[in-house]
């Protein structure tokens, strides 16, 4: 009897959540995508300026508002679709970090990493993006 109850549908309530979160974080992606293309033609990240650090520092700005995003959908949705997130946020926080133990280990061996920050980065969303993929489809 209950399985009739049962839906496998979005309902109304998940549509306009989902909505709210893409509208936050979409404006943030949009806004960061702005600021990192500003910061690689105007920035002159490679001069002795002091200004190329504000330039380096502009997409942090969105990126927080990114941050934001993510912590008004958690507090959104349901308690379901929560552990599904946090499980995916927590997997993807313990692999950036052995990702930044094994190439601090490296780089005090002396073995120099190029891009060393955007390989942990890297490492922790992708943690996240697939951990979460696999919660949802157990």
């Amino acid at each position: 009897m209950t399985n009739n109850l049962d839906s496998v549908g979005v309902s109304a309530g998940d549509r306009v959540i989902s909505r709210a979160y893409r509208r936050e974080f979409w404006f943030g992606m949009i806004v960061y995508v702005v600021f990192v293309t500003a910061m690689v033609l105007w920035g002159n990240l490679g001069s002795d300026s002091p200004w190329r650090f504000v330039w380096a520092l502009l997409p942090v700005v969105p990126a927080l508002w990114i941050v934001v995003a993510v912590l008004r959908h958690v507090r959104r949705i349901d308690d379901y679709q929560r552990h599904i997130v946090l499980q995916g946020l927590g997997a993807g926080f313990a692999l950036a970090m052995v990702a930044s133990v094994t190439l601090g280990f490296l780089a005090s061996a002396g073995l120099v990493v190029p891009g060393m920050a955007w390989i942990i980065y890297s490492v922790g969303m992708l943690g996240w993006l697939i951990t979460t993929q696999v919660v949802k489809n157990r």
